[in-house]
């Protein structure tokens, strides 16, 4: 087998670690040659083939979406791209594969996968525990293009990283003795260092030369480079029959997929295909795949396959193409033959890309797009049309965060019009909001008026979404909305920013007199906004509202109509953002399981780049974890994402998060500093006073001015809540707001009214009883507060804080239990115990957490062991009797 020992003995603990039930990844990096799919075969053929699926990624198909997890067997027909519902997908399809031994999926040439596919293996494999599953992953050195799957592999939990640099002197004579037994060690090592070891080159050398040959070859220093491979598979070509040479070549001009025979006798010319594909293929150039329903020819190796090609003359190449341009029934297939069978500017073929590019476009296939779009550009004689098609590529190319292929980089931004488009809607794609409304407000009225209508809609729509996010002039946000919409054109890819921005800009704007109200926002009936996807947007938003309002069982109505949309596939416009405000609703909600598994799944969706608000929510998954460090850590990056993009939206959020964060986890230190480090970051909050603003928000301000001993602005802000378009809650909260900075008997005495009749919202009421705990200073109440404090906090999960008030000294909290009963869980096995206790079934806990069922059991195990119970009713049972 290719490979060192120490090789093979990383591919055996990678083969036990799965067999043991830990989902791994075999990542193999090696250059092309180098034996990376004869070692992924060689782990796939020691288990059932029933168990086994294999895919190989290639360079003509990496545009298109999910096309490795089509190989695969994943049913991709109407299947969104979103990374949480191709996963979804494919761990489905896991779950249907017979027999009971690990599962096998080996992908090979992942440098040229797709990158939607690559994500929905890397979400899978990071939410998978229990399964028995090996992915076995072969690829050449990775660069940035796909930095997904680096950053996806961090992110699963158990990765054997193998390094292929190449036979030694041992494996390369092993592989002489496959064809000469009395092959000597010494050529061996002569073969080895004058190929660096590649499988590969060895076996085309052998081929090609005698042992005896090679020996005498050695012996000169006459041994064939490896830059020779054309060369030399020239020469093998030449003593072949004519006909094979001629269908070998066919087979090198219609691509890595190869061709079924009939194909191939019209491309190649080759009446009796069948003889030259049985020479082929003792000669050990091609391979037949008989397992589709005709048999397909393909060459065994792209290396080889680039050589056949090189080898063919222009003429005849250009001859194949264009035949196998008028088989093929692929529309993409027939264009991307006339391309390479064109011999120069071409403006009837560019037209024809173009359109089809037009209809990826429509589809949401933004990435195949563009790789027409620029081949159209080259194709173009028109140096403006020109460069319109470049323009609209690197557009497609954002919209598909494919941010390396881009025509213009920063530098350029001073050099036209399009330039500063292309780049400042990268920096809009990288949620570098501040840079990018910097470069996307240069563009004068005459820079758009000097683009096609629908690049000027491009560059009002990125621009008013760039601004709201940067939180600057909202005004000039909704001019360039109104602009945009009353034009002659629209475009899909855009129209939810356009809706998101023109929803924010249009109520920071508003006087407070007609700022949409919250009676006002909830008047729309949910089911009539469900009816259409712009209906869909604007539902997204108003949850958005009322997430970070204080109306958590109205955002949790809205957003988990939107989320579903988006596991189910029926939408695309998500970075992980509305699953982690319905995390936050849930969370203010009480519901800490369901906001934990929210907020976890946020992270699946989100793309390379973290979207402000997204990162902003994420530090309570340390709070309900009951880990400081994490939240703490979250608290710094997030705080550093909102000052590169100080999205209002965000700001408010990161604010509310700050406070709420701090009051569970955070030194009375962290508390004391936190305005001074918020002003310093973002500014004093009363420049945001005058916007339109989330009520929690006054509630965060009011707790931090407490915090830092500025009560009369404490009192300030609770007035604030309560008057400006009062929820429901304002009033008895803003109660507490005052007294809780007012050390009077009489506060203190309003305190304890408040704490025994509780607030509406569950975890602003946990806050109020540990405030009303601290107070209190006389036994036997202080203890009767602190007991029952401790138990709302329980009842929570935030055991971090209500152990903090049982372990004070003389305090009567003894019979107390220590924890909640979910609080020895893990993260995953939480999430799993919440939607048991609701009484979902393996398989909808499976399609709600995007896991395999054999996950799903895997965490069930562990929580009965660690709950002490033996079953879903004694768990219900124990969790009835802890008040979970």
């Amino acid at each position: 087998m290719t490979g060192s020992m120490d090789v093979q003995a990383e591919v055996a603990h990678a083969i036990t670690l799965a067999e043991s039930g830990t989902p791994t990844v075999l990542d193999l990096e090696g250059h092309a040659g180098f034996g990376k799919t004869y070692l992924a075969r060689e782990v796939a053929r020691r288990f059932s083939a029933d168990r086994v699926l294999r895919a190989t990624a290639y360079e003509d198909t990496q545009s298109d979406p999910l096309s490795l997890l089509q190989q695969l067997g994943v049913p991709v027909a109407g299947l969104s791209s979103n990374a949480l519902s191709a996963s979804r997908a494919l761990g489905a399809h896991l779950d249907t594969l017979p027999g009971t031994g690990p599962v096998i999926v080996v992908l090979d040439d992942l440098q040229w996968a797709d990158p939607e596919s690559l994500d929905a293996v890397g979400v899978l494999m990071e939410r998978m525990a229990g399964d028995r599953v090996l992915v076995v992953a072969g690829h050449r050195p990775i660069g940035s293009r796909h930095a997904r799957w680096v950053t996806r592999l961090r992110d699963v939990p158990s990765v054997v990283r193998v390094v292929l640099a190449g036979l030694d002197d041992e494996e390369t004579l092993a592989l002489l003795h496959e064809s000469t037994p009395e092959a000597p060690l010494s050529l061996a090592k002569r073969l080895r260092v004058h190929t660096g070891g590649s499988p590969l080159f060895i076996r085309s050398l052998l081929h090609e030369y005698a042992i005896a040959d090679l020996e005498l070859l050695a012996e000169r220093h006459e041994l064939p480079a490896s830059q020779e491979l054309v060369a030399t598979m020239g020469e093998r070509l030449s003593r072949l029959d004519p006909a094979a040479v001629a269908t070998l070549s066919a087979i090198a001009v219609i691509g890595v997929d190869g061709a079924e025979p009939f194909i191939l006798s019209a491309v190649a010319d080759v009446s009796d295909v069948t003889t030259a594909l049985d020479i082929l293929a003792k000669q050990g150039l091609v391979v037949i795949d008989r397992a589709s329903p005709a048999a397909r020819a393909r060459i065994f190796h792209g290396v080889v396959q680039a050589a056949v090609y090189d080898n063919i003359p222009p003429a005849t190449r250009e001859r194949m193409h264009a035949i196998a341009a008028a088989r093929l029934t692929s529309p993409g297939e027939r264009l991307r033959h006339r391309v390479a069978a064109a011999r120069s500017a071409d403006d009837g073929l560019a037209a024809d890309l173009g359109a089809f590019a037009d209809a990826l476009h429509e589809a949401g296939r933004y990435r195949e797009a563009a790789r027409f779009r620029r081949q159209a550009a080259q194709l173009s004689s028109d140096p403006d049309e020109r460069g319109g098609l470049i323009l609209d590529a690197d557009l497609e190319s954002i919209f598909a965060l494919d941010l390396d292929d881009l025509s213009v980089d920063e530098r350029d931004v001073g050099l036209s019009t399009r330039a500063r488009l292309v780049v400042g809607s990268k920096l809009a794609a990288q949620r570098r909001f501040v840079e990018a409304s910097d470069i996307l407000t240069s563009l004068t009225d005459p820079d758009l008026d000097s683009l096609d209508p629908l690049a000027a809609y491009r560059a009002r729509v990125m621009r008013a979404w760039s601004l709201v996010a940067a939180g600057r002039s909202a005004a000039a946000a909704l001019h360039d909305l109104d602009i945009a919409e009353t034009g002659s054109v629209t475009d899909a890819a855009v129209r939810g920013y356009a809706v998101i921005a023109r929803g924010q800009a249009a109520q920071r704007v508003a006087p407070v007199e007609q700022r949409m109200s919250i009676p006002g926002l909830l008047s729309v009936d949910r089911a009539q906004l469900a009816s259409s996807p712009q209906g869909v947007i604007a539902l997204a938003w108003r949850g958005a509202v009322m997430s970070l309002t204080g109306m958590p069982n109205e955002a949790i109505g809205d957003l988990t109509l939107v989320t579903s949309r988006f596991g189910a596939g029926q939408m695309e416009f998500a970075d992980g953002v509305f699953h982690a405000l319905q995390g936050f609703a849930y969370f203010v909600n009480g519901q800490w399981p369901r906001a934990e598994m929210m907020i976890d799944l946020s992270r699946g969706d989100r793309p390379l780049y973290a979207a402000p608000l997204s990162a902003a929510i994420e530090p309570l998954a340390g709070v309900i974890a009951g880990d400081p460090d994490r939240a703490r850590a979250a608290l710094g990056e997030a705080r550093r994402i909102r000052i590169h993009g100080p999205q209002p939206a965000a700001v408010h959020a990161g604010d509310i998060v700050d406070v709420l964060t701090l009051f569970f986890v955070g030194s009375l230190t962290d508390q004391t500093d936190w305005l001074e480090g918020r002003i310093r970051d973002l500014g004093s909050p009363d420049d945001w006073a005058d916007e339109q603003v989330p009520h929690l928000w006054y509630v965060a301000q009011a707790i931090g001015a407490g915090w830092a001993g500025h009560p009369e602005a404490a009192i300030r802000w609770a007035e604030l809540l309560r008057t400006v378009d009062p929820p429901p809650w304002s009033s008895d909260i803003a109660d507490w707001l005052e007294a809780r900075v007012d050390t009077s008997p009489i506060a203190t005495i309003r305190l304890a009214e408040l704490a025994r009749a509780g607030l509406s919202l569950p975890v602003l009421n946990a806050l109020l009883q540990v405030d009303v705990a601290q107070r209190t200073v006389t036994e036997p109440e202080r203890s009767a507060r602190r007991m029952h404090a401790a138990s709302v906090l329980r009842a929570l999960g935030a055991d971090h804080l209500a152990k903090s008030l049982r372990d004070e000294p003389n305090s009567a909290m003894e019979s107390e239990p220590e924890n909640s009963l979910l609080s020895v869980l893990s993260e995953r096995e939480r999430e799993v115990a919440a939607l048991i206790l609701e009484g979902l079934s393996y398989t909808q806990v499976a399609k709600e957490l995007f896991i395999t069922r054999s996950t799903v059991s895997f965490h069930l195990s562990r929580i009965y062991a660690k709950t002490g119970t033996n079953s879903r009713h004694e768990l219900i049972a124990a969790a009835r009797q802890n008040s979970v």
